[in-house]
């Protein structure tokens, strides 16, 4: 689980200096926001909170909620803490799959449904790690495995490449009809 703030000294303890913490807030549409757009929070220089620190392939799944947000942690939020709305997965070295496709299955929407049926809770959905544990996930073979990952994130780059044009077109739209109705404002 993620760092509970509540938990945190009031004051600043001695350490490194501020670290970056994600939020639930801080995943959008599977991927992190910016690393320098982050909070940041003193951190206690214990064991424990250094076992805390993401490591690039972390997989985080929000713990709160009906969305279950899904997100790999890239190489540029390595150190970085979760907050306690999230599970992390750490697969290691050996694992059977890579996190990117540990991600893609997480973010199914028969994946999701499936894990958030299973929650039990009366006023507001929780995950805890028992949840994903009891997942039954397939393993591609090795051999394709990197394929996979690369057609994951050639389409995610595809996506959001297209959403940002989507989003120039509107702005471009709205100046050019902003510049034609303001003249009857004027007069």
């Amino acid at each position: 689980m993620g760092i509970n703030l509540a938990r945190l000294p009031k004051s600043p303890p001695p350490g490194p200096g501020p670290v970056p913490i994600i939020h639930v807030k801080d995943v959008v549409e599977g991927m992190l926001l910016d690393a320098d757009r982050l909070d940041r929070i003193s951190l206690p220089d214990t064991p424990q909170n250094a076992r805390q620190r993401l490591l690039p392939g972390d997989v985080l799944v929000s713990a709160r909620g009906t969305l279950m947000k899904c997100a790999v942690v890239p190489p540029s939020h390595w150190g970085a803490v979760a907050s306690a709305n999230f599970i992390v997965i750490r697969l290691g070295q050996s694992a059977a799959l890579p996190p990117e496709l540990l991600w893609t299955f997480l973010r199914q929407p028969t994946t999701q449904a499936y894990v958030l049926s299973r929650n039990t809770s009366t006023a507001q959905a929780a995950l805890n790690i028992r949840d994903l544990e009891d997942l039954s996930i397939p393993i591609p073979p090795q051999n394709i495995q990197s394929d996979l990952v690369q057609l994951i994130v050639v389409a995610e780059e595809q996506y959001r490449t297209a959403m940002e044009c989507a989003r120039l077109r509107q702005e471009e739209a709205m100046a050019i009809v902003a510049r034609h109705m303001a003249s009857d404002y004027a007069s």
